[in-house]
């Protein structure tokens, strides 16, 4: 594992903090590996062809054939959904996707989306991984959960951390015009008709958090089909990720993964107990 999220060549200055130490991370004997603690970074690289939405409303990228061997992944579009059945304004929030190139830097990306978006600045990733490695919250291997939202902090923008969240309290954050940030099992946000019932070591009591290891934004839910809601999100890791649309059981458990974790930003005291 090495931390080559750039070309150096084309980032000159660009380094991890001075006093990161990754040999540990590298070694698998050591006592201090991965698997010890939660990291949300990136555990595949899609191979396929970002289409992004073009605002108009018409033919949003729907699931198609494979490109490059992944399966295109299916992307809400506010043309075809009854705005008053959908929490949030995951339409809106699509404009802010953009898909991360740094190795393991899902939660960079997703901070990055919900910077743009609520603070209408753009701030490059190049910009954030430097300002995060230099503060301690990215050593190359992924952020640690408590890190996830620090650069919010950083830049003025207030967080609220949940473990152990609700529906009900995420609903409450993108119904409230917060962006919320949540991590997840990726594997399962990104393998339609993934059956939750198929992961029954991420679902056992007292382990939360074992199969987590990806950080995405949640901009909406969506349920004009009351019988099939589906959850809204900028999944800035896959290049269908722009307004991606999971069905809500398939969500649960992949959010399950990670105990839960919800970081609500921009909507002070918007996540009730």
């Amino acid at each position: 594992m090495s931390w080559e999220p750039y070309d150096p060549g084309a980032t000159p200055g660009f380094e991890p903090a001075a006093d990161v130490d990754l040999t540990d991370y590298m070694n698998p004997s050591s006592p201090v590996n991965l698997t010890d603690q939660m990291l949300l970074g990136d555990p595949a690289d899609p191979s396929a062809v970002a289409v992004p939405y073009d605002g108009t409303g018409a033919e949003a990228p729907y699931a198609g054939p494979a490109v490059g061997g992944v399966p295109d992944l299916p992307n809400f579009d506010p043309a075809r959904t009854d705005p008053a059945a959908v929490s949030g304004s995951p339409g809106e929030a699509m404009d802010a996707w953009r898909q991360h190139t740094g190795e393991n830097a899902c939660a960079i990306g997703a901070q990055g989306m919900v910077l743009s978006y609520l603070t209408g600045q753009e701030y490059s990733e190049e910009q954030l991984t430097r300002e995060a490695a230099s503060m301690g919250w990215f050593d190359g291997s992924g952020t640690a959960p408590a890190d996830v939202g620090n650069l919010l902090e950083h830049h003025g923008v207030p967080v609220q951390h949940v473990e152990g969240a609700s529906l009900e309290q995420l609903e409450q954050v993108v119904a409230s015009g917060g962006a919320a940030i949540v991590g997840v099992d990726s594997s399962e946000i990104w393998t339609p008709g993934h059956d939750p019932a198929d992961d029954p070591v991420g679902t056992a009591p007292g382990i939360p958090g074992q199969d987590a290891d990806h950080a995405v934004w949640v901009t909406g839910i969506d349920h004009s089909d009351p019988a099939h809601p589906t959850v809204i999100l900028n999944d800035s890791g896959h290049p269908d990720g722009q307004g991606l649309a999971v069905p809500l059981d398939e969500f649960m458990g992949a959010w399950q993964d990670s105990g839960n974790l919800l970081v609500a930003a921009g909507a002070p005291g918007a996540v009730a107990p």
